[in-house]
């Protein structure tokens, strides 16, 4: 099959988001590659979602699902999945949107050797460009515990994954405890079973942040990644390496509190994460120890 023939899935959960949706479509209306298909999968809005979509549907090859509200995007996301049809499967939040070149983009790299793309992102807010989502080069030998113990590396709307990988049971976990994190858990699990990533250098999409992203610094936040970080602990065989997840899970943790303000739990964590973690974990704790003492100071 010549690249210029494949079709891409581009799966978009959404929840009440109905201006940020049209916005996101107008975008995927734009690209210069068009042979894809937008599958919309709402999770139970009742705003104008519906009609949003429906305003698309003579200029995209637009599916429209709308399901009880399950509370999270790993449902949606699945429910996508199950009907998609492209060669290649790409995941956009409903608040985010592509640069036009996108897929044109992705269409130049060498695709028999890769299984799973992603790039920076723009990040949006208060409406302008003021920063960069930049990834990084997962170490091909083992990116499995490159992200273990060195973070996600992956924002979801970069994404673009051959959707062979997706054969079987392999879909985002629809566990309520680890809402806002699913994705990275996918991820790992992908890593596990050495698909082949491909970090594209160049941000080819715009991520908004605003103030009700999931992803949040809170109590909540704390409990999802201990939840994620405790099931690759179990299975993992070697201490040392058990070790390094717990100090990038101590770092999450203490960066978490020190920016709500909770200096001295903050600290405890980021004490333990840099004793026991990577190189990468111990610079970044140092970092978020130095803000800490900034907002210290400030008081």
């Amino acid at each position: 099959m010549s690249v210029f023939s494949y079709k891409f899935s581009i799966i978009i959960p959404t929840y009440n988001r109905a201006e940020e949706l049209k916005e996101c479509l107008i975008s995927l209306e734009n690209q210069t590659y068009k042979n894809f298909e937008v599958l919309i999968c709402d999770d139970g809005s009742n705003d104008d979602s519906r009609e949003i979509a429906k305003e698309f549907e003579d200029t995209l090859n637009v599916q429209y699902f709308w399901n009880e509200n399950w509370g999270g995007p790993a449902r949606p996301r699945n429910i996508g999945l199950d009907s998609a049809k492209g060669e290649w499967i790409c995941f956009l939040d409903s608040d985010d949107w592509y640069t036009k070149d996108r897929l044109e983009t992705i269409l130049k790299l060498d695709l028999d050797k890769i299984d799973f793309i992603y790039h920076d992102l723009n990040i949006f807010k208060k409406g302008a460009v003021n920063s960069k989502m930049t990834s990084r080069d997962l170490k091909r030998n083992d990116p499995y515990h490159d992200m273990l113990f060195n973070l996600n590396a992956i924002p979801t709307s970069s994404t673009c994954i051959r959707s062979k990988c997706f054969k079987g049971n392999v879909r985002f976990k629809e566990q309520k405890e680890i809402i806002g994190v699913e994705d990275f858990q996918l991820w790992l699990i992908l890593a596990e079973k050495r698909v082949r990533f491909h970090y594209l250098q160049v941000a080819l999409g715009f991520y908004r942040l605003g103030d009700d992203n999931i992803t949040c610094h809170d109590e909540r936040q704390i409990n999802r990644f201990k939840s994620l970080y405790q099931y690759f602990i179990d299975k993992e065989k070697r201490k040392v390496d058990k070790d390094k997840i717990e100090a990038a899970l101590n770092y999450q943790i203490g960066n978490i509190l020190i920016r709500k303000g909770d200096l001295s739990q903050g600290y405890s964590f980021l004490i333990k994460s840099l004793f026991k973690g990577t190189i990468p974990i111990k610079l970044r704790s140092i970092n978020i120890i130095l803000l800490g003492f900034r907002k210290y100071l400030k008081l």
